[in-house]
């Protein structure tokens, strides 16, 4: 591939470890949205993720530093793609109560978003299993995801936040097989937990790696997609050369292309965790 982790990515971590945190990470993801119908369906894409995540990080800076409070104007400004959408989507988390709306005393036009505990505690346990997988890489040292308890650890991770949501809008498309399963509905979710097996049916680096079973039903239902897009899903995904799978056996293998892809992405990712906490650590 021709997009490679920066060098101080290249951990000095053994093919076993990395493959227990990586499988260890998506587990955790995965278990959040497992059986939760309404949270898949309104967290379907990362477009919809990032913009509650820019409503909590906007809110906590504003909080912290008197940053403009967030708005939908101001989800809107930061969205490259996908603007028309952003009202239903902030409807939608009005309606759920995650989301509140405040009036401008000065100016009853605009509307405040404001962030409701349901989704600052989501938010919480989705960073903290971040910040462990950051500390089982070495990205981190130990407690950063504990001290998460603390709100105001919280807060200063929180309202730093914002360059990890700046930098996955700067580097979208560029990570060839997560890219494209991410940009699919529910597809990040299905990648995860197509790495999570991965990894825990090859535990130890061989080539070629071996195959896992994949119930697509199972997974349809536990994701709260229809078996008819996942089953599409994975025929497109076999297709663009991201994995071979057997709907016969109910097996699938990942490419070895796609493996580098996704940890690419998944290494970025957690770095910029990483540098958020370590800044938050500095602000403490």
């Amino acid at each position: 591939m021709d997009f490679l982790p920066p060098p101080e990515l290249a951990l000095p971590i053994s093919y076993e470890a990395r493959a227990q945190a990586v499988a260890l990470y998506c587990d955790a993801i995965v278990r959040m949205h497992w059986g939760e119908r309404l949270i898949n369906k309104i967290f379907g894409r990362a477009m919809q993720s990032h913009a509650a995540g820019r409503i909590v990080v906007q809110h906590y800076r504003w909080k912290e530093e008197g940053a403009e409070r967030p708005t939908l104007a101001l989800l809107q400004r930061h969205a490259s793609r996908g603007t028309r959408t952003l009202a239903s989507f902030v409807a939608v988390l009005r309606l759920t109560g995650m989301v509140a709306a405040e009036a401008d005393p000065g100016d009853r036009r605009v509307r405040y978003l404001v962030p409701q505990e349901r989704l600052i505690a989501g938010l919480r346990a989705w960073i903290a299993h971040h910040l462990r997988c950051c500390e089982a890489l070495g990205l981190l040292g130990a407690g950063h995801a504990d001290r998460l308890a603390d709100d105001a650890f919280f807060s200063a991770f929180v309202s730093r936040a914002g360059t990890i949501l700046d930098q996955a809008a700067l580097h979208r498309g560029r990570f060839g097989g997560w890219s494209w399963f991410d940009e699919r509905d529910g597809g990040g979710r299905v990648a995860m937990l197509l790495l999570r097996d991965h990894f825990k049916a090859n535990p130890v680096e061989g080539s070629p790696p071996a195959a896992f079973p994949l119930r697509a039903r199972e997974l349809a239902e536990g994701l709260g997609l229809s078996h008819s897009h996942v089953r599409s899903l994975l025929k497109d995904a076999t297709e663009a050369g991201h994995l071979a799978h057997d709907a016969g056996r109910a097996q699938v293998r990942l490419t070895p292309r796609f493996l580098d892809e996704a940890t690419s992405w998944l290494l970025h990712f957690l770095s910029w965790f990483a540098d958020a906490a370590h800044a938050a650590r500095r602000a403490g």
